[in-house]
């Protein structure tokens, strides 16, 4: 019923009888003012109710509440859909991984629908979150979202990279596991031109060893590395540029400086050294073995503790060696348990949008970064990963020296050599004594 029937009908008949007449037409207009005032009314309304807004600069009010600004890209539509996310994961307090996980498939479901794009494979698949995370978890057409606390991250030796992985034999150095657990150490040595003899590698802490019983020519490159993907399995391979080098690894266990290294106290199968949480003290040794050629390149006992390179007002007498220069390029890789982290992984293996519109499957993620950040809880480190399909194809690449590299024990007597001694002052002559 419009208003001016209704104002007719609390008139006598007598005076509305006749459409036309003055009393109607007088009412006609008053009825027209109403009309607009009730649609000026609505409108109002309307702007008070993030559903319902009907302009872009009324529903960025509406985010200032909040705090949350516009992105240049989003249009009304998008804009509403990553509001309304927000302010659910906000009032939800969105610091857990399941109320984290829940902003992010409501936003990425709802900014497909406004954009009519796909960035998600799947997603339409779910009606709900939890089928997302319940029953259609292992459909073969769906890969859900994924938020990983404390991922693993790989780290390297930046004291061994500021050397340039150059070490000497009694190379002391520390390195610091931050992770929330233990893990295992993997190495890469590398020989230096006059060979790298019996690598040895001790965690003073974990008190573990490895080593390597041969020698590395020239840029013959040793990798040993975790044997299978299981993090539990310590197990260690060898790799010596490329082929299986795995018999000659020997490790042990409750191990001292100083203590003899004899075949009764190596492992039964080899394992990588842990590194312990927080830090470590590591020692890289050579250690002569029998029938293996490196005269002048290893030690010939494990030597102690107190065993320094001498440096002069540093190191004691009786307790330091002469350095002995460069003996191997180290190299040196751990996986540790981030703390206080977190990260969102999101499938990006397809992403499909109409082709009359500009791509905005960038700016959704920079806007899924951006929440991200700002949700997560304080302290904690946040990242959004989107995993692209990757296709591999893998293959090693090889190469030798083409130089011949000898031995230096090895090589001719001669027979022009003659006999020198010690130099003693006034009774050998210079040049036929050796001073030491």
């Amino acid at each position: 019923m419009s208003r001016l029937s209704h104002l007719l009908d609390l008139l006598p008949q007598p005076y509305t009888v006749e459409p036309d007449s003055v009393v109607s037409r007088l009412l006609n207009v008053v009825a027209l003012e109403m009309d607009v005032f009730q649609e000026d009314l609505d409108r109002y309304q309307q702007t008070h109710w993030i559903d319902t807004v009907y302009r872009l600069k009324d529903a960025e009010k509406i985010g200032a509440l909040m705090g949350i600004k516009r992105l240049p890209w989003e249009e009304l539509a998008a804009y509403r859909e990553r509001l309304l996310a927000m302010i659910a994961a906000l009032r939800r307090g969105a610091t857990g991984p399941k109320q984290l996980q829940q902003f992010v498939f409501d936003y990425v479901s709802s900014i497909e629908r406004v954009l009519a794009a796909t960035y998600v494979p799947g997603l339409r698949l779910c009606a709900t979150f939890e089928d997302a995370y319940g029953p259609l978890r292992d459909h073969p057409q769906f890969r859900p979202l994924a938020l990983v606390e404390n991922p693993p991250r790989r780290r390297a030796s930046t004291t061994l990279r500021a050397n340039n992985g150059n070490v000497p034999c009694l190379f002391r150095w520390e390195e610091t596991n931050g992770g929330l657990d233990d893990t295992t150490a993997e190495f890469a040595v590398t020989g230096t031109l006059q060979g790298t003899s019996v690598p040895i590698l001790l965690n003073e802490d974990a008190g573990e060893l490895i080593g390597y019983k041969g020698r590395l020519r020239f840029g013959e490159r040793l990798e040993i590395r975790r044997k299978s993907a299981d993090a539990t399995d310590r197990s260690a391979v060898a790799m010596l540029d490329g082929r299986d080098a795995s018999k000659a690894l020997f490790t042990a266990h409750g191990f001292e400086m100083g203590m003899p290294l004899g075949a009764d106290t190596l492992d039964a199968t080899p394992r990588l050294p842990a590194l312990v949480r927080g830090k470590n003290r590591w020692i890289f040794l050579a250690i002569g073995i029998y029938d293996i050629p490196g005269l002048n390149h290893f030690f010939f006992g494990m030597p102690d503790g107190e065993l320094r390179e001498g440096v002069f007002d540093e190191t004691r007498f009786d307790h330091a060696l002469f350095p002995s220069g460069t003996v191997a390029q180290l190299g040196m890789e751990w996986v540790e348990t981030e703390p206080a982290s977190l990260e969102v992984r999101i499938p990006r293996y397809v992403v499909v949008e109409p082709g009359d519109s500009k791509p905005r499957h960038d700016q959704v993620a920079d806007a899924l970064r951006d929440a991200i950040i700002r949700l997560h809880a304080a302290g904690v480190r946040a990242q959004v990963l989107l995993v692209p399909f990757v296709e591999e194809q893998r293959q090693e690449t090889r190469f030798s020296i083409p130089i011949k590299v000898l031995d230096p024990e090895t090589g001719s007597a001669g027979r022009q050599d003659t006999m020198t001694s010690g130099g003693r002052f006034g009774d050998t002559a210079l040049g036929d004594s050796r001073f030491e």
